[in-house]
């Protein structure tokens, strides 16, 4: 995984109050995204499209990535 595009990512989703978590201690690379306090949880784009750009960001296989929208992340950081 290389670490400036992945930055750039990153920093793009901050701009806009979402916050990227990756854990690739896996065999499949776990994205969660959360936002920020009053921003839209239902506002990203389609998984499978964030599935490509954090693709592109870490040269993972899209169809390996699972990803977590804030809607499915409780207040206390778990899965709902």
């Amino acid at each position: 995984m290389t670490a400036q595009p992945l930055d750039d990512l990153r920093q793009t989703l901050a701009a806009d109050g979402y916050i990227l978590t990756i854990d690739d201690s896996g065999e499949r690379l776990d994205a969660r995204i959360r936002a920020e306090d009053g921003v839209c949880g239902d506002c990203l784009v389609p998984k499978n499209l964030m599935a490509a750009m954090i693709s592109n960001a870490t040269g993972a296989a899209a169809e390996s990535i699972d990803i977590t929208y804030p809607t499915e992340i409780g207040d206390d950081g778990q899965l709902v």
